[in-house]
């Protein structure tokens, strides 16, 4: 039974009985990329049942929970506190309590320091199951116009233009759809980049999915140059790069 008296819509919330023998299980829970209404029924009613709910960015959280009417506990999980948190954590669970696990936006572990938690639940033998939710890193390629059948993901390109530009040298004749977080005060040195090593490589930029700032730009490095013009740093840059050989060999 969920806190607020409701029944949560999954077996697996409500079947558990808390002793001290039976830990509690982790969900790992995918909250919205922007728009508070891209969230599953069943995230909702895992948000509404568990004891806590781990958070990259607990404000973005309570704005979430407010939105929807849920009122939970919320503490910290981030890139500084995060091997002292997982202790306390694994604690709980251990003492059948259910934590969800949730980033400030999008799929937990996708690019953010969830991975050292779910890790050490089962190393602790701590049942874990998943809550899917949006990510950037699906929806941007699924809007892109470019293949999705085979993606090669990386959320931290290389902080300098010389590495930057060797790196992308190495991906010039990859057939797979590259799809890249990028901070908004390196995509234009980015664009540069890519319009000397892939100059006629067609180029997908999703900027702020799912929010009233949505943007959509699709087309090679140097054209691309000329539209993107400054924004602000809290813009979530997602860049969705054509495949070798899909529209010509000769790129």
């Amino acid at each position: 039974m969920a806190r607020d008296g409701s029944q949560p819509n999954d077996r697996g919330l409500g079947s558990r009985t808390t002793t001290s023998r039976s830990p509690g299980t982790l969900y790992v829970v995918g909250t919205p990329i922007g728009h508070p209404d891209d969230i599953t029924l069943r995230a909702l009613a895992t948000l509404r049942h568990v004891t806590v709910i781990a958070s990259e960015d607990p404000r973005a959280t309570q704005a979430l929970l407010a939105h929807h009417g849920i009122t939970a506990t919320v503490t910290s999980y981030g890139p500084f506190n995060r091997h002292e948190k997982v202790v306390l954590l694994l604690h709980r669970l251990t003492q059948g309590q259910d934590v969800a696990l949730v980033s400030d936006n999008g799929t937990p572990v996708i690019y953010d320091p969830g991975s050292l938690f779910v890790a050490a639940a089962h190393q602790a033998g701590i049942p874990v199951k998943a809550i899917p939710g949006p990510s950037t890193m699906t929806a941007a390629p699924a809007i892109s116009g470019f293949s999705g059948d085979a993606i090669i993901f990386d959320g931290h390109l290389p902080s300098t233009r010389r590495r930057l530009a060797q790196y992308l040298s190495r991906l010039r004749k990859e057939r797979r759809t590259l799809v890249f977080y990028v901070d908004p005060r390196t995509l234009t040195r980015l664009l540069k980049v890519l319009a000397q090593i892939l100059p006629t490589r067609q180029i997908a930029i999703a900027m702020n999915l799912t929010t009233r700032k949505e943007t959509l730009s699709r087309g090679r490095p140097g054209e691309l140059l000329g539209q993107i013009g400054p924004m602000p740093k809290d813009s979530a840059v997602t860049v969705v790069i054509e495949g070798y050989g899909v529209g010509s060999q000769k790129r």
